[in-house]
């Protein structure tokens, strides 16, 4: 990433909140390491390999940041909380719209970060990931530092609230993937591991659905509508707890949403209840893109 935090990159920024107190953990928890790598370098690099760029930490001690070669920012106002640095970050990524995560979110995945921006779109302020409850890793389109700014002045300082004041959609993400490390006995993983999902090319289930594989997508019944796969069953991902019966049959299930990271989600879910499904990498996007026949209309 670059070492000056430029925008050299085509977006969306990623932004890494450095600036806390850190009052439980008792030092920098930006700077404490798990596994080796310090928290605000893992969160750092999840956005990055999401496709954040370029991929900053607001707030904090720069110079200690600069150290494990992160790029820094300072908060207007230091330990301030989270939403005066979101300003601040939006503000310093416009025109791109920006991911935002603090830096104690060590398990944050690309997978997460995916799925905020498969939820994101005109109308949309902020797409928040959940996981019984908000937590601080959010898309932020680049219009939306207008009516962040405007909040702030408002006296608005919870994020909470924030979210609740803006256009929002939350996203339901695995819970061990957001984590939140705050104190020292928290720093041990407890999270449990990612459960390994076989992933295919759409060169690939292309030939598998000649054979007579079974396709089911997990998007949502409008973009469905536009365009899916010939042959895909409906079962959109809101809907898959109550479905799963749907997975099952000889030999694996194929899943597919717009770019992979719903379907990733749907098929972490169905694989717990033992049923073989195997992810498609880059969704009906890349299905498209390879220029191969598609069906439009309802299921």
């Amino acid at each position: 990433m670059p070492a000056d935090g430029g925008r050299s990159g085509t977006g969306p920024a990623g932004v890494v909140l450095t600036g806390g107190r850190s009052t439980r953990m008792g030092s920098d928890k930006a700077l404490v390491e798990i596994d080796g790598v310090a928290m605000a370098r893992r969160v750092a690099d999840a956005l990055a390999a999401a496709g954040c760029s370029p991929v900053w930490c607001q707030g904090g001690d720069l110079d200690a940041l600069a150290a494990i070669g992160l790029a820094g920012r300072p908060d207007p106002v230091e330990h301030a909380g989270p939403v005066p640095a979101i300003a601040a970050a939006l503000r310093a990524a416009a025109p791109l719209d920006a991911v935002v995560a603090a830096c104690d979110l060590p398990d944050l995945e690309p997978g997460v970060v995916c799925a905020l921006l498969d939820a994101s779109g005109p109308g949309t302020d902020v797409v928040v990931a959940a996981a019984n409850g908000v937590h601080l890793v959010a898309w932020w389109a680049a219009d939306s530092v207008d009516a962040v700014e405007a909040l702030l002045a408002d006296g608005v300082h919870s994020y909470r609230a924030l979210v609740g004041g803006l256009r929002s959609v939350v996203v339901a993400v695995p819970e061990r993937t957001v984590r939140n490390v705050n104190r020292p006995d928290e720093v041990r993983r407890v999270s449990s591991p990612a459960m390994a999902i076989a992933e295919i090319s759409v060169d690939e289930l292309a030939e598998h659905l000649a054979a007579g594989a079974r396709l089911v997508d997990v998007r949502e019944p409008a973009e469905y509508d536009e365009a899916h796969v010939p042959g895909a069953v409906l079962v959109p991902l809101g809907t898959v707890p109550d479905q799963v019966d749907a997975f099952r049959g000889d030999g694996p299930t194929y899943v597919i949403c717009r770019s992979g990271a719903r379907s990733m989600r749907a098929c972490e879910f169905v694989a717990t209840h033992g049923i073989e499904v195997v992810n498609v990498a880059g969704g009906t996007m890349a299905w498209l893109q390879s220029g191969r026949e598609y069906a439009t209309g309802a299921a």
